[in-house]
């Protein structure tokens, strides 16, 4: 049996080769007699489909001796169609055959020049049959006669259809001595895949952005729905094949390779570092049947498709004080104003997120919200475009996107001032305001426009971003001792104004005639604080800049004297402020965030031994004995009291001796 079959599979293919050509012969010898055809009898065509290889063979119709024995490199084919159009019946086929034809009839009688079938013909059609896993469809139970096979459906694998042909049922054996009732035919396809390329960078400096996803989708040529396409193809069918990479390498890339025809697009899923996933975007592309890809107005064979996201960006400072530099660290007194400027990067497509705002959170500071300024290019931010709100010691400004399309892709500039409170950090830990910026992670889909969008289902998410400053603050402490001889003890109870020059005209000051001796009169001082001095003699005074100051001693023990003149007391501390030297973005509940120069700690130094960890130590000593006060106030004015009164006691006893000596 085993050696029959394969003698009928013999003849059948030089049968089927013989008919496959525009000249197809009957029978080896045309003078044989023909046999008889058994009309009673029925036809099988059995189609065996499988590919050429990428690029092997030749395109065409063709025969195989065994349905088992493919050429090397190709594959059963899955999912392609069949349907066979009777165009001769049983009758017609025995008259054709009874007139001794040599070949027969030319299969352009019967198809357009488009390949399909001509009209007549139609209502003629069998099922379709689509071939299985093995690349084999089979028809059952022909009637005799003439019948066209068509390719109805070419799989996406398939660069170049089959060419339509004639199949006679049932068909003569290679010799022609006996009829062939069924037929294995073989024809091939020659099946292409296109490969495309995507890369990803960030918006500032072209960053490469490494471990974004994406999602890749096939548009259904039945439904019109997109697919989820995690493998190539292959002759089987559409997602067969190997796992597709659909993650972006350290080079911030993705190549994809096994696309069959058709139109696809991605879209991405994921992306970190606190950049903005845009899942709304399709990039839409297609596989034409050549493996080129087509993408916008551009057909290549190799095709890279450029996503750039967006990120915004958020820096604090503070200035420096009376006008200086800005930076990441300064040093105020207690009440003073200290000026701050945010800037905001605003992203490109700033006008389809849902959130943007700015909170800025004060310690040991009151913000001043009246003082806020927003500008753009030095020119104020429409009033529409943004929110203030107060919120304890700091505020939020709540920007709307919407209205923001003026702003895209520039920066923004948030002034305002603080206030330093009495309760101030006197320590190297400073007083910190922290700025964040809170932004939609995820631009999502409209799912009514978009049902098929792998981010429909997605929530929003926050990215943060946060920049702090730091405002340090000195302090002065006071040791107060008296000496009497060789004997000294501490001074409690002793009193001083603290002076520092302050410009003209500010509250408070005291200028000329009412400044405290010693002082410059030609400038203004203001007394910043009395200070009174403890059972240890001592008296600590926080919460002040770098700076000099005078120290005016008021009051003291009884028996000593008080200071001749103001001493003057020198800060000059100096920070350093030392930041970690890595900025990452980390996981933050439903999105990233980043703490930008996040403070490590701080170190005060001083050219001073006297001044440790930002406290100035201000030794002052009082002596007994007599000494005239020249510090001003009521002493002065007793003593020139009492000299007035004496060279006038002087002047009456002069007269009163002139008087008696002349009586």
């Amino acid at each position: 049996m085993k050696r029959m079959k394969k003698l009928l599979t013999g003849l059948l293919t030089l049968g089927m080769t013989l008919s496959m050509m525009t000249m197809t012969a009957f029978a080896a010898d045309p003078s044989a007699k023909m046999p008889t055809i058994d009309t009673d009898k029925t036809g099988t065509v059995t189609i065996h489909k499988y590919t050429s290889g990428n690029g092997m063979g030749s395109v065409g119709n063709g025969t195989e001796a065994d349905p088992d024995d493919f050429p090397t490199g190709a594959e059963p084919l899955k999912g392609a169609g069949f349907t066979l159009y009777q165009v001769v019946d049983k009758g017609g086929m025995e008259a054709y055959y009874k007139a001794d034809p040599k070949d027969l009839p030319d299969v352009s009688e019967y198809v357009e020049p488009d390949g399909t079938i001509k009209k007549a013909y139609i209502g003629n059609a069998t099922s379709e049959g689509l071939t299985d896993k093995s690349g084999t469809a089979t028809f059952s139970n022909l009637e005799l006669g003439f019948y066209v096979v068509i390719e109805t459906t070419v799989p996406d694998a398939v660069t170049i259809p089959m060419k339509p042909f004639l199949l006679s049922v049932p068909m003569t054996t290679t010799d022609g001595s006996d009829w062939l009732y069924d037929i294995h035919v073989y024809p091939k396809n020659e099946t292409g895949y296109g490969k495309i390329s995507l890369e990803k960078t960030g918006v500032k400096d072209d960053e490469k952005i490494s471990g974004a996803t994406f999602a890749l989708q096939k548009k259904s040529d039945a439904d019109g729905k997109w697919i989820n396409i995690t493998k190539q193809s292959t002759a089987q069918g559409d997602d067969t094949g190997a796992a597709l990479s659909l993650t972006t390498n350290n080079e911030g890339k993705i190549t994809i390779e096994g696309l069959s025809k058709g139109e696809y697009r991605l879209i991405e899923t994921f992306v970190g570092d606190g950049y903005i996933m845009d899942g709304a975007t399709a990039y839409v592309f297609k596989v034409n049947a050549d493996s080129s890809i087509t993408y916008g107005t551009e057909t290549n064979a190799n095709i890279t498709i450029n996503v750039t996201n967006e990120r915004p960006d958020l820096t604090k400072k503070v200035q420096k004080k009376n006008g200086g530099t800005w930076g990441m660290d300064a040093d105020y007194s207690i009440g003073d104003e200290i000026p701050y400027k945010i800037t905001v990067d605003v992203p490109k497509n700033i006008t389809r997120l849902k959130t943007f705002t700015v909170t800025d959170t004060p310690t040991n500071l009151t913000d001043d919200l009246d003082s806020i300024e927003i500008k753009c290019n030095d020119v104020a931010v429409i009033a529409d475009a943004y929110t203030k709100v107060a919120g304890g010691d700091g505020f939020t400004i709540k920007f709307k996107p919407a209205q923001m399309e003026a702003y895209k892709g520039k920066q923004l500039v948030i002034t305002y001032n603080a206030t330093l409170k009495d309760t101030a950090f006197n320590t190297t830990a400073g007083n910190r305001n922290t700025a964040k910026l809170e932004y939609s992670k995820n631009i999502t889909p409209n799912t009514t426009d978009d049902p098929d969008n792998p981010n429909k289902d997605k929530e929003e998410g926050k990215n943060t971003i946060e920049n702090s400053t730091v405002v340090y603050t000195f302090a002065v402490k006071i040791e107060k001792t008296g000496e009497d001889g060789t004997e000294t003890k501490k001074l409690a109870n002793v009193e001083f104004d603290l002076y520092q020059e302050v410009p003209a005209g500010t509250e408070g000051a005291i200028s000329g005639a009412d400044a405290p001796a010693g002082l410059d009169k030609t400038k203004s001082w203001k007394n910043i604080k009395t200070l009174k001095t403890g059972t240890d003699g001592t008296v600590t005074h926080k919460g002040l800049s770098n700076g000099t100051y005078y120290l005016v001693e008021t009051k003291t023990n009884d028996g000593y004297n008080l200071l001749k003149k103001p001493i003057a007391v020198i800060l000059n501390v100096q920070y350093t402020t030392t930041t970690k030297t890595e900025s990452a973005w980390v996981e933050d509940g439903n999105g990233e965030k980043q703490v930008k120069s996040e403070i490590k700690e701080t170190t005060f130094t001083s050219a001073d031994s006297t001044t440790q960890q930002g406290i100035k130590v201000q030794k002052v000593i009082n002596k007994k004995g007599f000494t005239l006060p020249t510090t001003g106030g009521i002493g002065t004015f007793v003593f020139t009291f009492a000299g007035i009164a004496m060279m006038a006691a002087a002047v009456i006893l002069l007269i009163t001796g002139k008087k008696k000596k002349a009586e």
